[in-house]
């Protein structure tokens, strides 16, 4: 039966990726095709030989919207962007006390991977991952967790690490973030050229002011609902991904032997977050975490 939820799970995450990213490079692909289109038009001597039909300079100018995406993601995976990341959030070296501490549970816990922790000043209790062997940890989570729960808290994030949940987060938000660009470019332009052609008609028949004005609210209302059609799919099955994820890496941490730590870690954290209430459902749907009181009820049953 694990096995086969396994599979499903797989295979739906499989199926998200392949929806996003045929989805979004047909918007994509669109979107460059109006452009040239636009270009052509409005000056077809800007380029000379662009629309050759074997020349290089037709075959790199059609393909650059794939070769962005490629650069973005290659972008988003590299070192220097998870370095920008982690100076964003003010995450810095390790210093004195805490250093000699994490080195010293690294070792209680017989950690091999090469990782790279890093803490900021941040007062809240959190612990995100950047990259391929990086983790960030607030001042608030070393300063609130006992030993063995920063060893369940490392060791839940190293679950992240070893599943390359960071590369699955990275191809779905490229896709997504260029998509929407590509998506609003689609209907922008054709907007731009109606908007003119709408003021001068209203400018020799105002009478038709009403009617124009219609048309404009009619196409921006279709530009919402395919917005929200197309990315609320996208949206909540990544929800339930990333859910299933967590879930993951707190097996990860029973099973590297650190279980005990980080569900004391998350019953202190269900009482500081919500204060004994529950979360709304709406919260509860679109939330990328499973509820804490549900992560606590698993951990109790595999331990």
């Amino acid at each position: 039966m694990k096995t086969t939820l396994r599979i499903f799970r797989f295979l739906f995450k499989l199926l998200l990726l392949s929806y996003v990213a045929v989805v979004n490079i047909i918007l994509i692909s669109a979107f460059y095709v109006l452009l040239l289109a636009v270009v052509e038009w409005v000056s077809p001597s800007f380029l000379p030989g662009l629309f050759a039909r074997y020349g290089f300079a037709h075959h790199l100018v059609c393909s650059l919207p794939f070769y962005m995406v490629l650069l973005y993601i290659l972008y988003s995976l590299s070192p220097l962007n998870v370095w920008l990341m982690r100076m964003k959030e003010g995450y810095r070296p390790l210093g004195g006390e805490e250093r000699i501490r994490l080195e010293r549970l690294l070792s209680e816990m017989g950690m091999e991977r090469k990782l790279n922790i890093y803490c900021n000043r941040d007062a809240r209790t959190n612990a995100v991952t950047f990259g391929f062997h990086t983790i960030g940890l607030t001042g608030g989570i070393l300063q609130t967790a006992s030993d063995e729960e920063l060893k369940g808290v490392i060791s839940h994030e190293v679950g992240h690490i070893s599943h390359y949940d960071f590369v699955y987060q990275v191809l779905l938000f490229s896709m997504q973030s260029l998509g929407y660009r590509c998506l609003y470019g689609l209907f922008l332009i054709p907007a731009l050229f109606f908007g003119l052609a709408g003021n001068l008609v209203i400018a020799v028949v105002p009478a038709v002011r009403f009617a124009v004005v219609g048309m404009a609210r009619l196409w921006w209302s279709l530009y919402k609902l395919l917005h929200h059609t197309i990315y609320g799919i996208s949206r909540i099955a990544e929800v339930n991904i990333n859910k299933y994820a967590e879930y993951r890496c707190d097996t990860y941490a029973v099973r590297y032997g650190c279980g005990e730590g980080l569900l004391s870690f998350l019953r202190r954290l269900e009482v500081a977050e919500t204060g004994g209430k529950r979360p709304s459902f709406t919260e509860y749907i679109m939330s990328t975490h499973p509820s804490t009181e549900k992560r606590i009820v698993r951990l109790e049953k595999l331990l």
